[in-house]
């Protein structure tokens, strides 16, 4: 019966570190993607895409200080998806 609990316990805490790992790897891509588009001057070209973009970013990092993994990766993943957008739409930014 104890080694049962000891197992469940161990599946139960490698899950929940992969899934703040993985929200924490879409955060890091979204600030990437985010500073890429910024760096590529898209406020001006694509300014929808970049401030939704900008907004979806602060959503996920609202959602990461609430616990809300899994909804912290689906803001995450929809900012980097804007930033590309904006960088598309601006033409591949500042030349």
């Amino acid at each position: 019966m104890r080694r049962h609990w000891a197992l469940t316990l161990a599946v139960t805490l490698s899950a929940a570190m992969a899934a703040g790992c993985s929200s924490a790897g879409a955060m890091k891509n979204a600030r990437a993607a985010l500073d890429n588009a910024k760096t590529a001057g898209v406020q001006e070209k694509a300014p929808y895409e970049y401030y939704m973009a900008e907004s979806y970013f602060r959503l996920a990092e609202h959602e990461v200080a609430e616990g809300d993994r899994k909804g912290a990766i689906e803001f995450a993943e929809k900012s980097e998806q804007f930033s590309a957008d904006a960088v598309k739409k601006a033409g591949g930014g500042a030349k």
